[in-house]
């Protein structure tokens, strides 16, 4: 599935996956949730929050995954 063939199917623009993927852009529940679904998969799977990972030492490596 592309970017954008995602983006489509949660109604969002394609620019906010691409933030997704780099850990630019927290998602609201809601987003999550409707990706999540669209991907089949838990919402803990394809996003890496701050509370399940040690602090990161700098912005840059604060990640959060879309698988």
């Amino acid at each position: 599935m592309t970017q954008d063939d995602l983006a489509k199917a949660v109604g969002v623009r394609r620019e906010t996956i691409v933030f997704l993927e780099r850990g630019k852009y927290n998602p609201s529940l809601k987003l999550a949730h409707d990706v999540a679904k669209i991907l089949h998969a838990k919402i803990d799977d394809l996003f890496i929050f701050d509370d399940d990972q040690p602090e990161p030492e700098t912005p840059e490596s604060r990640v959060v995954m879309v698988d």
